[in-house]
């Protein structure tokens, strides 16, 4: 399996803003849904409300389908927004019978159910409001003491805003498809430039790498030469001190340009013994600095990668945590730890590698992985340069995993998550 660190960068920056973009189109799209049904809605609801109030007036004053008609103006239209519905309506007197009925409108159900269903609306207290398939309003009249329950078969009304929604989610999902490969389209314009500038400050940085190796070796052998000649000097051993520094950063620069440029070939690797490995060497530095380098090791956690990167991973984070670590409070109890944790979770080999020190401001932690960037409280000279986390950030993405940090009490942990072998 080939994988390289450009095409999966830029691949993953990709799907970001392929599903930003459908994410937001998405919700547009859903709340521009939700808008249409709840206005499209209330305005229904209204309009039938209006029906309602303009029937039970007209049949009050004894214009409606058993009063008098009206032929005003207002009354003949008043007349055409009632007729234009299924209507129904039961009197009541003051003591509680039943003293008037509408039921032969188009009737769907019998006087008694009718009966039964505007009692219950009267007794839920309730002026206006839906039941079932029924629009209701009750009104009483003061000077008879009559009450009137009116209510109007909304099941057509109901059908269409069911297909209006309908139509909208149908439509809708078929925008939303359109946008979709819109959107990644869209995100390969968007990301061309930016790869673009990206490979060519790779290929930058390979290329000066590459260029000062040459005079960074004739200046250590000038001043060598030099040495022999006038013997030990202050201002030689300044230029040894610096060259050296010197060789350090472009070894470093050409081991970035080198990880994220490599075609590497991924094999089976017992991620296990790496890590054990790559304990070893730093437990005598750790135990020059008075700390205790302790691991949990779970075997057998095989990966498909390059064991050579998995390692460089593995030392690189170790020798930041032994650098960075830091006698805490608890320290004169128990010695500085720097706690090194590998186990299999969720298809995913988790490592762990903490050490108490300085707590990472938040606004940082995800700017520590960049190239060349040290938070304020590691700017003195201590060989490191800003590259190391950017090595492992480059090793863990070309393994097709992802790598963070966290601090909590005094303790920061950086935590590598890699898919496991399939």
């Amino acid at each position: 399996m080939v994988k390289k660190f450009g095409n999966r960068l830029f691949s993953t920056s990709r799907r970001k803003i392929t599903a930003a973009i459908m994410g937001f189109t998405a919700l547009i799209l859903l709340g521009t849904l939700l808008t249409i049904s709840i206005t499209t809605y209330n305005a229904v609801y209204r309009n039938d409300q209006r029906i309602l109030e303009i029937f039970l007036d007209d049949y009050m004053r004894g214009n409606g389908p058993k009063g008098v008609p009206d032929d005003t103006a207002d009354g003949l239209e008043n007349r055409r927004l009632a007729d234009a519905a299924v209507m129904y309506l039961v009197e009541f007197s003051s003591d509680g019978n039943v003293t008037g009925i509408l039921n032969d409108v188009k009737p769907v159900m019998s006087d008694g159910a009718l009966i039964h269903l505007a009692s219950q609306l009267i007794l839920n207290g309730k002026i206006s409001g839906v039941s079932g398939r029924m629009v209701y309003r009750i009104a009483s009249d003061g000077s008879s003491g009559k009450t009137y329950a009116v209510m109007m078969d909304n099941t057509l009304i109901d059908s269409s805003m069911k297909t209006l929604i309908l139509n909208t989610v149908i439509f809708g999902a078929i925008a939303l498809i359109i946008l979709f490969f819109i959107s990644l389209r869209a995100s390969k314009e968007i990301m061309k430039p930016i790869e673009e500038i990206y490979q060519k400050q790779k290929q930058f940085i390979s290329d000066a790498g590459h260029e000062l190796k040459t005079p960074i070796s004739t200046i250590n052998a000038n001043a060598e030469l030099l040495r022999r000649e006038i013997g030990t000097n202050k201002w030689l051993d300044n230029i040894f001190y610096e060259n050296q520094r010197m060789k350090e950063l472009v070894t470093s620069l050409l081991d970035l340009s080198r990880t994220e440029n490599m075609e590497t070939i991924h094999t089976d690797v017992d991620f296990s013994r790496i890590v054990t490995g790559g304990i070893l060497p730093f437990d005598s530095v750790a135990f020059e600095k008075g700390m205790l380098l302790e691991s949990d090791i779970e075997e057998n956690i095989h990966l498909e990668g390059d064991a050579n990167q998995l390692g460089q991973l593995v030392s690189t984070l170790l020798d930041n945590a032994v650098s960075h670590a830091e006698k805490t409070q608890n320290d004169n109890v128990d010695p500085c730890k720097v706690l090194v944790t590998l186990y299999e979770k969720n298809k995913n080999a988790v490592l762990k590698i903490s050490n108490p020190g300085k707590e990472i401001p938040k606004k940082e932690r995800s700017m520590i992985f960049e190239r060349f960037y040290r938070t304020d409280s590691s700017r003195a000279l201590n060989g490191h340069y800003g590259l190391g986390l950017a090595i492992a950030k480059a090793v863990v993405i070309a393994h097709e995993g992802e790598i963070s940090v966290d601090c909590d009490k005094g303790i920061t942990t950086f935590i590598v998550r890699i898919p496991v072998k399939k």
